[in-house]
């Protein structure tokens, strides 16, 4: 078995969330007298249109190689690039995230079970970002590689982006099959059909106890410890 894990509201979940306290401190530190943060706070709003219409067309939008030279270019600022951790503290300005105690105690127990895990997500933020992330909440150990469409270009459920995650999976784990893989995550349109569109599981981390209406979740869990069924199944 090889488990691949989608990131937001899976393994950290968001207590609250609001680009504007990540720009505000972008705008204190870079732009506070070149314009105002209501007029850099617009022009983010601006920006998120072109993001969500990105979105509909199956592309993603990466803040720091698409959004940051456009700020620049607008306000006439030259902070066009940031580094992973800066990314990573952008980030968690915007997201106060919590980690789930029974997410931590089934990664362990995958480990303990030697699961092979991965994670792949949809994200205006890099891999590299994700992953400081998962190491400030202590669980990236967990995992073998981590996938961001803010790298890949194009968002979930895109079968190339799932299947170069299947693909590296299966390169490190050669023994295993594709029908052995399973992926966790919590939206239906993007995990579930994502997951059996690309030939793989799927365990629906189904927290609002929505209807699998065409029935494709392999494991439909309304609560993340119900996801420890996983292992004792065997996948």
């Amino acid at each position: 078995m090889i488990i691949i894990f989608d990131y937001f509201e899976t393994l950290l979940n968001s207590k609250s969330i609001d680009f504007n306290r990540g720009l505000f401190e972008f705008w204190s530190n870079y732009y506070k007298d070149k314009c105002l943060f209501e007029d850099m706070k617009a022009y983010g709003e601006e920006l998120f249109q072109v993001l969500l219409s990105k979105h509909k067309e199956g592309e993603e939008y990466p803040f720091v190689k698409n959004e940051l030279p456009l700020f620049a270019q607008k306000f006439g600022g030259d902070k066009i690039s940031m580094s992973a951790t800066e990314e990573a503290d952008f980030l968690m300005r915007c997201n106060e995230f919590a980690l789930d105690p029974k997410i931590e105690e089934f990664l362990s127990a995958c480990e303990k079970n030697s699961i092979p895990m991965y994670v792949l997500s949809n994200s205006g933020f890099t891999g590299e970002a994700l992953t400081e992330i998962l190491n400030r909440f202590g669980i990236e150990k967990y995992f073998n590689k981590l996938w961001s469409s803010a790298d890949y270009g194009r968002i979930k459920p895109d079968r190339g982006f799932f299947n170069q995650a299947i693909g590296t999976a299966l390169q490190d784990n050669q023994s295993e099959k594709r029908e052995n893989i399973i992926f966790i995550g919590d939206i239906y349109d993007t995990d579930v059909i994502g997951a059996h569109n690309a030939g793989i599981k799927s365990a629906w981390l189904n927290k609002k106890g929505e209807c699998d209406i065409k029935g494709l979740a392999t494991y439909n869990c309304t609560a993340t410890e119900e996801l420890f069924r996983i292992i004792e199944t065997g996948g």
